[in-house]
């Protein structure tokens, strides 16, 4: 019994670990507060949400020798209903997949979010994963 205990007590140190460790890359959301001198929100700020309604995959064929990976990109929802912004939060071991999120992340369709009855700009993370089978 002693040995089943010890695994589920490591697991769960290490999603503490890792839990925590996401919460602080979270707060680098709060990065990008303006985008052409106009305040760009964080989505609990506003009324009504952006809603992402298409979002491309990055191709993985043949991309990369490792087989799974994982990019987080910050994306800036624009008002005025385009992406006017992309930076990479989290980075996986394979350049091209990298290149590749990002270039997805600017192809992102979405309805803008809404604040006082005007649509606003707001910053999301979006994740990209990747694995081959």
């Amino acid at each position: 019994m002693k040995n089943f205990y010890f695994p589920s007590f490591a697991l769960f140190m290490l999603f503490l670990l890792f839990g925590n460790s996401f919460a602080q890359d979270n707060s680098s959301i709060t990065s990008i507060q303006k985008i052409d001198d106009e305040k760009v929100y964080k989505q609990s700020e506003v009324d009504q949400k952006a809603k992402i309604t298409k979002r491309s995959h990055p191709s993985t064929d043949r991309m990369c020798s490792n087989d799974s990976g994982l990019v987080r990109v910050l994306v800036v929802l624009h008002k005025s209903g385009k992406v006017s912004d992309v930076k990479s939060l989290k980075s996986s071991e394979c350049q091209r997949f990298n290149e590749n999120s990002l270039d997805s992340a600017k192809k992102i369709k979405f309805n803008p979010a809404v604040k006082d009855g005007q649509p606003v700009s707001v910053s999301v993370m979006v994740e990209f994963t990747y694995q081959r089978f």
